[in-house]
């Protein structure tokens, strides 16, 4: 079959068109090879923690039974090996941490002549609000302990001055547990130079991005699923 000239010549011509018109576009150009590569948002973060971090003093950070978190990391990866996974590394790094804050408020109880477990038990009154007060069987299933050992522990403060028995108005044969004054002015002391020392050595994480939303979320990540764990 034979085609017209004229149509060749029109496709010839709008090819050429078309290739002046690609050449007259601005060609992509690569960085060059020497620019640093794009950083994630989480790269930013740990860098922003590494910066932060202060150093562990050397007794602390050599000690083999009472070392810092990452000494027990590290003691544990040498002997799990493979075994040794984030997340319970990270469970152990948050247990030493855990530790930590119990020596702090054992001190502060120390100072006050109160036991550490009788603490607790006021730190349980306090936190609930008013009227400051809980059952003997709350006690037990808050703290996991015997009825014999709640029983002592309640005694104790009751001979301090720090808690009273006070009759159940839901249950004539049953008593309450009462948060006193001077029991509330124990706490809210310990508390507040808690706070204030937390306050004084935690500013290094106002350098960093979030600074304590940012571990929260994470911590509240993990407490989740590891109450999802413990109901089974």
């Amino acid at each position: 079959m034979k085609l017209n000239n004229l149509y060749f010549q029109d496709i010839t011509f709008s090819i050429y068109l078309n290739l002046n018109a690609l050449e007259s576009l601005p060609m992509p150009t690569k960085p060059p090879s020497n620019s640093a590569p794009s950083r994630s948002a989480t790269d930013t973060l740990l860098d922003a923690y590494a910066q932060a971090l202060p150093s562990p003093t050397a007794q602390v950070r050599e000690d083999v039974v009472w070392g810092n978190a990452d000494m027990l990391v590290g003691q544990w990866q040498r002997e799990l090996r493979d075994r040794a996974s984030a997340p319970l590394l990270m469970g152990i790094r948050i247990r030493r941490i855990g530790m930590l804050l119990d020596k702090l408020i054992i001190d502060e109880c120390r100072a006050q002549g109160v036991k550490h477990a009788e603490f607790m038990l006021l730190m349980a009154l306090r936190r609930i609000g008013e009227p400051y007060a809980l059952r003997p069987t709350d006690i037990l299933r808050m703290h996991s302990v015997t009825s014999g050992t709640a029983t002592y522990r309640i005694d104790q403060l009751t001979k301090q001055g720090l808690a009273e028995r006070l009759p159940d108005p839901t249950d004539r044969r049953g008593y309450l547990i009462k948060l006193t004054d001077k029991g509330r002015t124990v706490v809210d002391g310990v508390l507040n130079r808690l706070s204030a020392s937390f306050t004084e050595h935690l500013t290094p994480f106002e350098g960093v991005p979030g600074e304590f939303a940012v571990l929260e979320a994470g911590l509240r990540l993990f407490e989740s699923c590891l109450e999802g764990l413990a109901a089974e």
